[in-house]
Order: C-alpha cells, then sequence, then structure tokens
C-alpha cells in the first residue's frame, strides 16, 4: 500500500526563516570551499606518501567543517521548516550558533596545519558549543511537529550523529595533548568519519532528499515501506560498523553489506522518482545530484570492498581507504551541495530581491542569473579533477594528483563567478528599473 506522498505538496516560503540566517553560513562555506580548491594544489604536496600530515588534517577539516557542515546547517535552517511544514524555533540562536562555529573551525584549521594540538582542543570547543545550539534549535523545532514522517526521521538521526561525532572528535583532540582514549587511533579516525559522513551529512542529505529531488524534478514520492527499511538499515549498519572501529572484536563486512542495502532502497526510491518525472528534462542542478549519487553508489561499493579486505594488502587498503575518503567528500557530498546550490540560491535570492516588483516592474527568472554555461563548463572539468586526484591518491602518484588539484581548482574560479552572477542580485538597484505598463495591451 502507497503511503504518504512527500514531493507532491508545496511549501509555503512563508515557513523559512529570514533569508539572513541560512545566507551567512552559506557564505562562510562557499568562501571555505573556494579557499580548499585554490589552496589544493599547494597543501597536497605529499600526498603520494603520507596523508596524516598537518596541511592535510587542515584541509580536511575546512572542507568537512567550514564546507560541508556548514551549509548542511545553513540549508537545514532554510529547508527543514519548509520540508516539514512548520518553523524555524529560534533565529536568534542560529546567529549565535553561526559566530561559535565560525570561530571553531578557523581555530581548528589553523592549529591543525601547525600541529598544535592545543589549539585545536580550543576550536574544538567552541565546535561542540555551536553543534550544542544546533542541536536545540532543531530539536525544538521538530518538537512542534503534529507528525513524523521519514524526512524529520532522518533529522533527529543526523542531529544525533552530529552531536556524537562532535563529542568523540573533541575527545580525540584532547587525547593528543593528554592520553584519556586507549586503543589504535587509526580505528579512531574511522568511526569519527563514518559518523560524520554516513551518520550526520548522508543521513541529512537523504532525509531531506526525498522531499528536495522529487520537487526539484517534479515528480512523486510515497513513505512506504521502503523508505522505512533503508532509515532502519541505514543506522543499523552504521552502529554496527561504528562499534566494529572502534572495538575491532566484530568484522565489518556484514554492517557494510547492510549499509549498502540501505544506500541501494534510497537510489532504487529516487531514480523511481527522477524516471517518473514530469519533467521534459534534467537541468545541470539536477544532474550533478543524479552524478553525486553514482559517486554514493561508488563509494558503497568501495566501503564494502575495504570490509571484505578481499585482495588487499595493508599498503593497498591505507591507499584506497584514503580515495574512499576523499570521494565521499568531494564525489558524493561536495557535488550534492554544489548542484543544490545552483537549484535553491537563485530562487532565493530572486524571492528576496524581485518577487514584491512581480507585476510592477520587469524583473529577471532566477534561472538567468547563471544559465547553463558554467554549469556545464564546471561539471565536466569537476568530474576530470575528482576522478584523476582519486586516481592519483590510489597509485601514489604526485604528478596526476596535481594534475586533479588543478582541475578543482578551476572548478573553484567557474564555481566563483557562478556566486558572484548569484549574489550581486542581492544589491540595491542604483538606477530604478523602468515600471511595466500594467493592462495594457
Amino acid at each position: 500500500m502507497a503511503g504518504a506522498r512527500l514531493g507532491s505538496g508545496s511549501s509555503r516560503p512563508s515557513q523559512a526563516p529570514s533569508l539572513w540566517v541560512p545566507l551567512r553560513y552559506w557564505v562562510a562555506a562557499q568562501l571555505s570551499f573556494l579557499a580548499v580548491l585554490f589552496w589544493a594544489p599547494f597543501g597536497t604536496l605529499g600526498l603520494e606518501g603520507s596523508y596524516y600530515q598537518g596541511h592535510t588534517l587542515a584541509i580536511t577539516h575546512l572542507l568537512a567543517l567550514g564546507w560541508i557542515t556548514m551549509t548542511t546547517m545553513g540549508a537545514s535552517f532554510q529547508l527543514v521548516p519548509v520540508a516539514l511544514e512548520t518553523t524555524l524555533y529560534s533565529e536568534r540562536m542560529a546567529r549565535w550558533q553561526f559566530w561559535f562555529m565560525l570561530l571553531g573551525t578557523v581555530t581548528m584549521t589553523l592549529h591543525f596545519w601547525t600541529l598544535r594540538f592545543q589549539g585545536v582542543v580550543a576550536g574544538a570547543g567552541l565546535i561542540v558549543v555551536a553543534i550544542l545550539l544546533y542541536t536545540i534549535n532543531l530539536g525544538r523545532t521538530l518538537w512542534q511537529l503534529d507528525r513524523w514522517d521519514i524526512v524529520a526521521r532522518h533529522v533527529v538521526a543526523a542531529l544525533a550523529y552530529l552531536l556524537i561525532t562532535a563529542i568523540l572528535g573533541s575527545l580525540m583532540a584532547v587525547n593528543r595533548v593528554v592520553v584519556i582514549l586507549g586503543g589504535d587511533t587509526v580505528r579512531l579516525i574511522t568511526a569519527h568519519a563514518h559518523l560524520a559522513g554516513l551518520g550526520w551529512v548522508s543521513m541529512m542529505i537523504l532525509g531531506v532528499g526525498y522531499k528536495l529531488i522529487p520537487m526539484f524534478s517534479l515528480g512523486e514520492l510515497a513513505d512506504d515501506w521502503i523508505t522505512h527499511w533503508e532509515f532502519w538499515l541505514l543506522n543499523i549498519g552504521l552502529v554496527g560498523l561504528v562499534a566494529s572501529a572502534l572495538t575491532g572484536s566484530t568484522p565489518s563486512l556484514p554492517f557494510a553489506v547492510v549499509i549498502v542495502a540501505a544506500i541501494s532502497l534510497f537510489l532504487w526510491k529516487i531514480f523511481t522518482a527522477l524516471r517518473e518525472s514530469r519533467r521534459p528534462k534534467l537541468d545541470w542542478g539536477l544532474w550533478h545530484a543524479v552524478s553525486a549519487l553514482i559517486y554514493l553508489a561508488i563509494v558503497g561499493l568501495i566501503g564494502l570492498w575495504l570490509a571484505s579486505g578481499w585482495g588487499l594488502s595493508p599498503r593497498t587498503s591505507s591507499r584506497l581507504a584514503f580515495g574512499y575518503v576523499v570521494l565521499a567528500l568531494l564525489g558524493w557530498i561536495s557535488v550534492m551541495i554544489i548542484g543544490m546550490t545552483y537549484k535553491i540560491l537563485p530562487f532565493l535570492v530572486w524571492h528576496h530581491r524581485y518577487s514584491d516588483f512581480v507585476g510592477l516592474r520587469p524583473v529577471p527568472t532566477a534561472t538567468e542569473f547563471v544559465g547553463e554555461d558554467l554549469p556545464v563548463v564546471g561539471f565536466w572539468i569537476l568530474h576530470c579533477g575528482i576522478l584523476t586526484l582519486i586516481l592519483g591518491l590510489i597509485f601514489q602518484s604526485a604528478p596526476i594528483i596535481q594534475v586533479g588539484t588543478m582541475f578543482l581548482a578551476t572548478v573553484g574560479a567557474i564555481f566563483a563567478v557562478a556566486l558572484f552572477l548569484i549574489y550581486r542580485h542581492m544589491a540595491p538597484q542604483i538606477t530604478p528599473l523602468p515600471e511595466a505598463k500594467i493592462g495594457v495591451p
């Protein structure tokens, strides 16, 4: 029996907070991403030998915290209330949280670069405060709901994993100053990375994706047994995988199989909605999303291979694991965020700047802000950069790594131009637009 429809309803713009709430997160996140892409050709030196270096840790955390987490937080303030038809509990709390998150991310990045872990601990403390404020704010927002659908369940789970990730990460930082955690450092990193990438970010993307992707593609998606099986399998697999990483007493392969099964259900559901879409063709924002979903499938298969250990020597396994993490951060998560940026940001800026003038004077459409040329060129260069970088990391080739990072730096320049073309519409018009002649044929 089909369940409730997730992608067919209309969203009420009045439920979203002020644009300035998510916008500060997005601007900080986009600047972080551009810094990572422009920094990459100079900050990946030596990666063909070892990845546990100060500059590598700095880039990774600027990408994970500054770009991915900042974007996800800002987007959730805008999209979760709309998707769940409620209102954000406190815009003031969201504004205070931003400064803790920004200062914590900058502090951690700078001190990871110099491997001064006292500073990393200080930055981690600021980020924990920000995450506590975020969890309280979204938690109180969800508390207002009359009915919890599959989107709300994913958001609650993502919040729980985010809090656990922050606590574990802080303990790991303290552990570098005063030993409080036993066990293998690699096991701690493995647990921390999967809690962050799969439990926090991917759980949020999957949950909100059930609403957004059908809505953008003019399709429909039912809240049925497939979505609920995906949710529980993903949680069971993740908890088991993290426990296996921390204790080393249980094999990780069964839990990796469960996670891949959950991912397969999600992909089946989303691609079914896309196939039944009423949109004649996908725009390039959605093509980014589709390619990100393909990367998600590849990441799942690589994770399954790593968990099985089949045909892998310790050295090969280490290099493949590094490629697996980079592919998850850049291929799956970052490509999805870029695609959704091209879909969401122009519309929100247009609504903020021009919605009051519709019918009174000529206004541009949101799709005219960037056009198609930049997203198309950026799309292909981005994928060339990601795949080249992954090959260079796995095969330990410094020249290939350098070529990949140069591709990514080019993408950074293209993305910066696209953002400028969008944000320039936020500036007030110096010359008034000509008034439309209402009622004259």
